[in-house]
């Protein structure tokens, strides 16, 4: 993009993208969302808005949704003693609205309970089996209902509950598990294993520090992995075609609706994901199932997957029964959405867990907001600097801040480039600071300026201007994180 043609030679050119298609994991509706939820969300919607600020006439899609299906569901919906259907649309649509509230600019928001996704589950499903990569056999391991899959021996350990009773829970998630056999189908995971090794041996897996976590959840994964549960077992799913005595497992389920997004099995949108955006807890379900899957099914892989961690509450995990979970509608009464955008993406760091605290949030925003953006945003439209409320031109600075006017020029010049460096690796907190510092340098650079009381108009129109440029392309490069107050400081 041009600056306005005559006024500064500062151009905000951006690389272009032939298309982008960035997912958000499909939130399970057994419990309303929260802040991870959203983290997930945002991280998503920036990365999407970014790449429609790169390429806006090329094609974009960005999904998002809920996974409704599996014995959670069944159990919540008991619990609440309502239906299973009713039980999802009250949730998922508390999702939805959540999103909405913190203008998640999604294409597509896809529930696991419509059609369209049924028939592309049973169409994959089909697809396997007659690739005979399905099975029908005996199957046996540790099951977490909480956790939705099997784990292995060396993945459970004994402990006792608090009634002193010895029970088996899962090492890494403390749910409780259960020795489960049954009759179900199998996918021949193992055909896939060295193959889905290499794959994850590239650079698909960021940032980088997830890949060891990648290649020990494909060591530790079986053989073959169960696709099915006995519907006496799981009546809420989708049926096995062919035989409905059998439900198939959720994570074949959820993990389809990337495909159902896309216009599988008719002609697909996009090759593939450019960008899956997931959290660590799931890595073993996208690194080696979904790329198995994929495999299988003869179709392309994600060209990226970032992983991001979990967030703390004040340094501590959040918990129900700590009673630290935060809503994040709670938050907008305070922090506004905007201001909660920016704290979670300027305090997200994808290869650590991160803390939120309140206290923290409101400190950012003041310093940020209203000391930072609103403050010269204020200062440069003030009618005793720009009378005339234009866009003012640029000729010769006040030669007493003339260098101090350079360097910010030339900041502006050098900021695209390494903005947009770091916004492809989703660090938009490096990306924020630069622009912060960028408009700390044009506050200064204004301030300089004024205590010199220039009287010649067209000097001190030279230091509005790239003042203006400055909040201008700050702005732009801002909108992904923050689209309302880039639109404020851009319409004014």
């Amino acid at each position: 993009m041009r600056i306005r043609s005559g006024y500064l030679c500062v151009r905000l050119e951006l690389r272009r993208l032939r298309h982008s298609f960035v997912t958000t994991p499909i939130f399970y509706v057994n419990a309303a969302p929260h802040l991870g939820h959203l983290y997930s969300a945002v991280l998503a919607d920036a990365t999407h808005r970014w790449e429609k600020l790169r390429a806006p006439e090329d094609r974009h899609l960005f999904s998002t949704g809920t996974d409704e299906h599996g014995s959670k569901i069944q159990k919540a919906a008991l619990e609440k003693n309502v239906l299973p259907s009713a039980h999802c649309q009250d949730v998922s649509g508390s999702f939805r609205r959540l999103f909405d509230q913190f203008d998640i600019f999604y294409t597509d928001y896809i529930r696991t309970t419509e059609d369209r996704h049924k028939q592309t589950v049973q169409t994959v499903w089909k697809r396997l089996a007659d690739a005979g990569l399905i099975y029908k056999g005996t199957y046996g391991g540790w099951y977490s209902i909480v956790d939705e899959c099997f784990y292995t021996d060396a993945e459970v350990t004994k402990t006792r509950d608090k009634a002193k009773n010895e029970i088996t829970i899962a090492k890494e998630t403390k749910a409780p598990v259960e020795w489960v056999e049954e009759t179900n189908y199998m996918f021949r995971l193992s055909e896939f294993r060295e193959s889905t090794r290499k794959i994850l041996e590239t650079d698909l897996i960021q940032p980088d520090h997830y890949k060891s976590l990648a290649l020990q959840e494909l060591s530790i994964s079986r053989d073959d992995l169960s696709v099915s549960r006995d519907s006496s077992r799981l009546q809420w799913g989708i049926p096995v075609p062919d035989d409905p005595q059998q439900t198939i497992y959720v994570w074949l389920d959820a993990l389809t609706n990337y495909l159902t997004v896309n216009g599988y099995p008719d002609a697909m949108q996009l090759p593939a994901p450019t960008c899956q955006i997931i959290g660590k807890e799931i890595v073993r379900f996208h690194a080696v199932y979904w790329l198995a899957f994929l495999q299988a099914l003869k179709l392309p892989i994600p060209e990226k997957i970032f992983v991001h961690g979990h967030w703390l509450v004040d340094g501590v995990k959040m918990s129900k029964s700590v009673g630290n979970v935060v809503d994040p509608l709670d938050l907008v009464k305070t922090l506004g959405s905007d201001g909660v955008r920016f704290f979670l993406l300027s305090r997200g760091v994808l290869r650590d867990n991160c803390n939120f605290s309140k206290n923290n949030a409101v400190h950012l925003l003041n310093g940020v907001f209203a000391k930072i953006i609103g403050s010269l945003l204020k200062r440069a439209t003030y009618a005793g600097w720009n009378g005339r409320q234009v866009y003012p031109v640029y000729s010769n600075p006040p030669e007493k801040c003339a260098r101090d006017v350079e360097e910010l020029i030339g900041e502006l010049n050098a900021i695209r480039g390494s903005v947009e460096q770091q916004y492809d690796q989703l660090r938009f907190y490096e990306g924020i600071e630069q622009v912060t510092q960028l408009l700390k340098r044009a506050a200064r650079t204004m301030e300089s300026a004024q205590l010199m009381k220039e009287p010649d108009e067209r000097k001190r129109d030279s230091v509005l201007c790239v003042v203006f440029e400055a909040l201008r392309i700050g702005s732009i490069l801002l909108s992904p994180i923050v689209p309302r107050l880039a639109k404020h400081t851009l319409e004014r």
